[in-house]
């Protein structure tokens, strides 16, 4: 059971955490408020689905804001406790920093497992759920799956890529089709098959291509046949997969990211983008925990600790926690660094900040 002294200090941080929260949440939602202004009186959007798109948008701002929330609530909860001489009472007790500390710190190694159950099982859905009320319930907009689709490029599975002029949906079918089938050995990538067709129609569950031309490529040969109607059973592809765009990376959880860099590697492109992507979806969550790490040592060094200062501290450290993730995503990205450490590169910078300042405060 927590002891009273533990409760009591993570009261303090509660309260602080929930009034960070509520203030970069509302800020947030203000400014995005008076930028889609126009789009809502444009269509006569309802104050219910104008409601309904926020809370929508209310996960991924969460997790956005969090670790700069948790910032602020460490800093202002032991910067009030050590304004009130409540923390020299406590070290005068012989209690140390770290067993001070310990409460807020096994608090945020839960509320980081939270944000990334979060990041990965709410935010994809929620922010699809965003797109859909903008899009078809406030612009009016039909469906991505009723509305067909022009200039079609579909990376799909082992390593095959769709091009296709035109897709319509009832019934389904590609008009103008390139299926090329790309395998990577060793550092070079090949085309070992295409097929041309002018169109394909989705029926009983397989793509029916019909007049067009199969080619095979091995080493220097290319051996073509023309066929009337081709079909493979292999050619998976569901055809809501060509009805909606691309998902943005952006809005993937881990799975669906890993998916996705499968597909780009079969096809011969380049992941290093994607893969940094990959490992920050995990790197982001845990900058909850470095932020309380950083916020205790820094609020412990404080004399009096003031909301304003409180607020200055998380707004510059938030920057700069931010920009140093920035610098290791573009790292990451260009290959300068491997994907995992440029993810890391924030994370890891501010924890050997927060690791040398907490061992010198209990030195």
């Amino acid at each position: 059971m927590l002891r009273t002294l533990d409760r009591y200090v993570l009261r303090e941080f509660l309260l602080f955490l929930i009034l960070g929260l509520s203030t970069f949440v509302a800020i947030y939602l203000i400014v995005d408020v008076f930028e889609k202004l126009d789009t809502f009186v444009d269509h006569d959007a309802s104050v219910g689905l104008i409601l309904d798109y926020y809370a929508s948008s209310l996960p991924l701002i969460l997790v956005q804001v969090l670790p700069v929330a948790m910032l602020l609530g460490s800093i202002l909860a032991l910067g009030q406790l050590r304004k009130f001489n409540e923390i020299t009472a406590m070290q005068s007790c012989g209690l140390s920093p770290l067993r001070i500390t310990r409460p807020l710190l096994l608090l945020a190694l839960l509320i980081t497992a939270g944000g990334f159950f979060l990041s990965e099982e709410v935010v994809p859905a929620a922010s699809e759920r965003q797109k859909e009320t903008m899009d078809v319930r406030i612009r009016k907009r039909r469906p991505a799956s009723a509305r067909g689709r022009s200039d079609i490029y579909y990376m799909g599975r082992s390593g095959r890529v769709y091009v296709a002029r035109k897709y319509s949906p009832q019934p389904p079918r590609l008009s103008g089709v390139i299926i090329q089938h790309i395998e990577t050995r060793g550092d070079s990538t090949e085309i070992t098959k295409r097929i041309d067709a002018e169109r394909a129609e989705w029926t009983q569950g397989l793509w029916r291509m019909e007049d067009g031309v199969v080619r095979r490529f091995g080493g220097k040969r290319e051996v073509a046949a023309q066929f009337r109607h081709y079909v493979d059973s292999r050619y998976d592809e569901q055809p809501d997969e060509f009805a909606r765009p691309e998902s943005d990376p952006f809005f993937m959880n881990r799975r669906q990211l890993r998916d996705y860099i499968i597909r780009i590697r079969e096809s011969g492109a380049e992941v290093e983008k994607y893969e940094t992507d990959y490992h920050i979806r995990a790197a982001f969550p845990f900058a909850s925990f470095v932020m309380v790490l950083l916020g205790t040592c820094l609020s412990l060094r404080i004399v009096r600790g003031t909301l304003a200062l409180g607020f200055g501290l998380s707004i510059s450290l938030g920057f700069g926690y931010y920009g140093c993730l920035r610098v290791g995503q573009a790292l990451g990205y260009n290959g300068a660094l491997p994907p995992l450490l440029g993810a890391w590169m924030g994370n890891v910078v501010f924890l050997v900040i927060g690791i040398v300042l907490f061992w010198r405060l209990n030195r």
